[in-house]
């Protein structure tokens, strides 16, 4: 019984292994068929393919190219258009002016006039005519001013205007305003503002300072100054 069992799981086993042998031998088969399908498509040209969809996938990669070489060729001369309107621009013009030292306010009825000199300017659209500022352009500007006061227990401070031509002659506009209430002990105190505002050709900017006959200003030149910055 042993024996016959032995023998007939032996011839099992040998078939099986022939079985095996054979898949092996097909599946080898298979596959170096398919190496060589491989092999041959990548030998063939480009524009052949199979069925036409190499070709039609070239054609789109071509297709493609052009396009993107425009953009790129458009943004190319749109940034070197704006890189010489830059270099083209004029610099943005100020100035800026601070109190003669060697001079004192002077004192026109109820109001004083700082006595000014040009300590910074850059552009021809803002120049400084006697006393004031005056514009060449028509534009938005920034104007500021500053006054360092030293007037115990009283309120101080300074207005900035614009004087233009109209059909009435030259009249005066208020831009801007700062006071300042002065302390009892140590009575040195800034009075600073500062504005965007629209002005037109040839108007003339002043800073005046309310008349105090006990009030001293400061005339240094860190301490008490008025400019303007053209912004457009």
């Amino acid at each position: 019984m042993l024996y016959n069992a032995l023998l007939s799981f032996t011839a099992f086993m040998f078939c099986l292994s022939l079985f095996l042998v054979h898949r092996a031998s097909v599946l080898e088969r298979d596959f170096r068929k398919l190496q060589g399908d491989i092999i041959l498509q990548l030998n063939q040209p480009r524009s052949e393919g199979v069925n036409g969809k190499m070709a039609k996938m070239s054609n789109t990669r071509e297709d493609i190219k052009p396009s993107t070489l425009q953009k790129a060729q458009s943004s190319l001369k749109v940034f070197s258009r704006r890189v010489k309107r830059e270099e083209g621009r004029a610099p943005t013009s100020f100035l800026q002016l601070t109190a003669n030292t060697n001079k004192q306010p002077d004192i026109r009825g109820n109001i004083a006039v700082i006595p000014w000199t040009v300590s910074a300017q850059q552009g021809n659209t803002i120049s400084q005519k006697e006393n004031r500022i005056v514009v060449q352009e028509q534009g938005y500007y920034l104007v500021f001013g500053q006054v360092l006061f030293k007037s115990p227990s009283t309120v101080v401070g300074h207005v900035i205007r614009s004087w233009g031509s109209t059909r009435t002659g030259m009249t005066s506009t208020e831009l801007l305003c700062c006071l300042q209430e002065m302390p009892d002990e140590t009575p040195a105190n800034t009075c600073y503002t500062a504005g965007i505002v629209q002005l037109n050709q040839d108007d003339e900017l002043e800073l005046v300072i309310p008349y105090r006959p006990h009030g001293l200003i400061s005339m240094d030149a860190d301490e008490t100054f008025f400019g303007v910055i053209q912004l457009n």
